[in-house]
């Protein structure tokens, strides 16, 4: 996909995550002792909303780093999986992508 449109779902997803209630999400997790969990608390997403319910950003500032960060992160999984020769890259806007994939996991 081209870099321009993923990042533009992956700021419209993270909008989408804010409007479903992530906030109060991790608002009710963190009573429940997210923060001192070893990885969840730093989970994409959870920890900028940490952030920000402890006053050290606002909540714009922590949905802009949601974005930036899960934007690097999709540019990393690329590059592990442009090496691994397991994966077969298929065109993500094919009218057929779920034929094609189906035949990929039939072989």
């Amino acid at each position: 996909m081209p870099r321009d449109e993923l990042d533009e779902r992956i700021a419209v997803r993270v909008q989408r995550m804010w409007d479903a209630g992530l906030v109060d999400e991790v608002r009710a997790l963190e009573k429940r002792g997210l923060r001192d969990g070893l990885t969840a608390g730093r989970a994409l997403g959870y920890a900028q909303v940490l952030r920000y319910l402890a006053g050290e950003w606002t909540e714009e500032q922590a949905k802009e780093d949601t974005i930036r960060t899960t934007r690097r992160f999709a540019r990393r999984q690329e590059s592990w999986f442009r090496r691994d020769p397991r994966v077969r890259w298929l065109p993500y806007d094919a009218p057929d992508l779920v034929e094609r994939a189906l035949a990929l996991v039939q072989d």
